[in-house]
């Protein structure tokens, strides 16, 4: 006879096998998921009538069957509440409030100077935000299941500790403890990178896919790895920080302390930075963000400027020789190129870029890799954020 333990975590498994089956699949009969799971017919009706017991899922009408009783459908409850998926960004907080489906219902966001980067500024912003969010849409706290929080740099997931966000200046930082007290729902950290991941895999152009990168290009640089179906986080959760990793020695000097790193070349800030080396006068730095400089750079290079053409040039030849490094060392299925100034970029830059890597990746990973745009659109950490209170619902541990 098995422990008392051994059955409950089989249990526990079962419940999210089937439910994450349920959420990809829906509507889906009960014989529909035996098949699927490889579960006996008896131990989904069990499972089944528990999530039926506790709201989590509804009846959705019936099938026609052969000679027998119609077989009853089953689907997500929908009115079960709802996600909040948070992009804490180094110059804006995005708050996104989602449907039980990931369907984004409203969304609000703050500016945030470059200077207001202490913990508890980024605390009182992200709690405003929240707040903003609540009072916009009208539903109550006890409605929403859950908050994901993507934040920049390396985290510890279990005790909600951002370890070092090199960019901030912060190292030990106890996030978690500090929002808590502010925040009465479930709050889920990760870094923002790995959360996108996560939500290109299910939601966006990894989907059906097990081994992908997806690239967080923005004001940093990140990424999140997806191996076998699962995020991978290392042990200490800072894999993926793929932006630091050198690309020349000696080279550019980097926010992080090191000297050459990814992030040194093709973040927003150095793109900037580069251009006004090349062209102090350029007609693209009189915009006023980081955004709107990089928008303005990507139109002029498309219209034969060739300070801006140049510099694109360089940057896909610099990311080019990253993802080729990345391509040799984790041999993924897919690439997926994001974060905002990811997508201004790239399709301008893609041809090159394909280029670029095919000259610096062997040619055995580089044959079983597509390069592609993320299809998650602007919001794709807040929607990752998202993500994650999902996968700890499918899970069981939340809501």
């Amino acid at each position: 006879m098995k422990p008392p333990h051994t059955l409950r975590v089989l249990r526990q498994s079962n419940r999210q096998k089937l439910l994450t089956l349920l959420y990809f699949n829906e509507p889906i009969t009960r014989l529909d998921l035996s098949q699927l799971s490889g579960l006996s017919p008896a131990t989904v009706t069990n499972v089944t009538t528990e999530l039926l017991r506790d709201e989590v899922i509804v009846e959705a009408g019936a099938e026609e069957s052969q000679g027998g009783r119609p077989r009853v459908a089953l689907a997500i409850n929908l009115q079960r509440g709802y996600f909040i998926g948070v992009e804490v960004g180094e110059t804006h907080i995005h708050v996104e409030l989602f449907d039980i489906r990931l369907k984004s219902i409203s969304h609000t966001r703050q500016e945030v100077s470059e200077s207001e980067n202490q913990p508890a500024q980024i605390v009182n912003h992200l709690v405003d935000t929240i707040e903003q969010l609540l009072a916009q849409t009208r539903i109550a706290q006890d409605r929403i299941i859950g908050v994901g929080i993507g934040i920049p740099g390396i985290v510890d997931r279990v005790s909600g500790v951002s370890i070092v966000a090199p960019n901030w200046g912060w190292e030990q930082i106890p996030l978690l403890d500090l929002l808590t007290p502010r925040i009465q729902m479930p709050i889920l950290l990760e870094n923002g990178a790995k959360a996108m991941g996560l939500a290109e895999m299910w939601f966006g152009a990894g989907k059906g896919l097990e081994n992908l990168a997806v690239l967080l290009v923005g004001t940093g640089v990140g990424a999140g790895i997806i191996v076998q179906g699962e995020l991978y986080h290392g042990s200490t959760n800072s894999a993926g920080e793929w932006g630091h990793t050198c690309i020349e020695v000696h080279g550019r000097p980097c926010r992080c302390g090191s000297r050459g790193c990814i992030e040194a070349y093709v973040g927003s800030r150095s793109i900037i930075s580069r251009l006004h080396e090349a062209d102090p006068f350029h007609p693209a730095l009189r915009q006023g963000s980081h955004q709107a400089i990089i928008s303005a750079l990507c139109d002029a290079a498309e219209h034969g400027d060739p300070a801006a053409r140049q510099l694109l040039s360089s940057t896909a030849e610099y990311l080019g020789a990253g993802i080729a490094n990345l391509i040799n060392l984790v041999n993924p299925e897919l690439i997926v190129l994001g974060g905002w100034s990811g997508r201004l970029m790239g399709k301008h830059i893609l041809p090159e870029l394909r280029q670029t890597i095919s000259a610096y990746a062997l040619k055995t990973p580089l044959d079983a890799v597509t390069l592609g745009l993320s299809q998650l659109d602007w919001n794709g950490v807040s929607v990752g954020a998202a993500s994650l209170v999902l996968q700890d619902f499918l899970a069981g541990k939340i809501g």
